[in-house]
């Protein structure tokens, strides 16, 4: 599994990043090309990690989605929980094997900014409204990723998604130095996807 982190700053502004690495179940570099980090709308984009067929499936049924202009992270949150009710209703008993995490980040259906965590470990489906989340790679300590994170939110304010996701590739294996950031200002009302 690789890396993904959100936070909300100021209540004013939500950023998502995730690096860009997949990898096999048994650590094999499959690409360093893999976007985490979708972009739904102008206000709304998750972030996967673990189980790349629900983030695929989840990046796929958004191009079908008749209200996607106008989706909140409360419905793709109710999405992703519809999604899961059917994978059991179908025993897609191998979907359902694999660990998945997400964050769902932007504006909420009450027009505020929201950060939903979440994931399907172990059978249950759980989210919850946050702050600020962080899921580490499979090979590298929450403590550790979380000082990594929480340094660079300090001293590299300009550059601490880069740098933070680059200082965890250091250490990992199952990430990669690229990735991808999503930032939404609710003053401006729009989101910006952007590689690095």
């Amino acid at each position: 599994m690789s890396v993904i982190f959100g936070i909300i700053e100021n209540d004013r502004t939500v950023i998502l990043a995730g690096d860009r690495r997949g990898s096999s179940r048994d650590g094999r570099v499959l690409t360093d090309e893999l976007s985490k980090v979708i972009a739904v709308n102008r206000h709304l984009a998750f972030a996967t990690a673990g189980n790349v067929g629900i983030g695929k499936a989840l990046e796929k049924y958004k191009g079908k989605i008749n209200n996607k202009d106008s989706m909140t992270t409360n419905e793709l949150r109710s999405m992703i929980e519809k999604l899961y009710q059917r994978l059991h209703e179908v025993q897609a008993n191998f979907l359902l094997t694999l660990p998945f995490y997400f964050l769902i980040a932007g504006k909420s259906h009450n027009g505020t900014l929201s950060l939903i965590s979440g994931g399907y470990i172990k059978g249950k489906l759980e989210s919850n409204d946050v702050p600020m989340a962080l899921f580490p790679p499979e090979d590298v300590d929450m403590e550790a990723c979380s000082k990594i994170f929480a340094g660079n939110l300090r001293l590299q304010r300009e550059t601490f998604v880069e740098t933070t996701i680059r200082e965890i590739a250091a250490k990992s294996q199952f990430v990669s130095r690229s990735g991808d950031k999503w930032i939404y200002s609710i003053s401006g009302e729009k989101g910006t996807l952007s590689p690095f």
